[in-house]
């Protein structure tokens, strides 16, 4: 199994999902669509958006308990995103 990184998510850039830091996401991607990396449903980037990632947090638009990235809300089965973005 693929170790996730919270750190990361996936912008949709000319119609193709890329693998970016949060700091990238935020920096270079401000505009783009996020989705999670596990789950896929839709994030935005919370925290500090000058400065290093310390403090940058990826929180889904819609809970959804299938995702290992939310430990607080994992059901211990991980699924798609009820409203994953393709």
């Amino acid at each position: 199994m693929t170790v996730l990184d919270p750190g990361t998510c996936e912008v949709q850039v000319e119609g193709t999902w890329r693998l970016v830091s949060l700091d990238e996401a935020v920096s270079c991607y401000a505009e783009a669509v996020k989705r999670c990396p596990a789950c896929r449903g839709r994030v935005s980037i919370n925290g500090a958006y000058s400065g290093p990632s310390f403090g940058k947090t990826m929180r889904h638009w819609r809970a959804h308990s299938g995702c290992p990235l939310k430990p607080e809300t994992f059901s211990g089965t991980m699924s798609l995103h009820p409203q994953a973005l393709t």
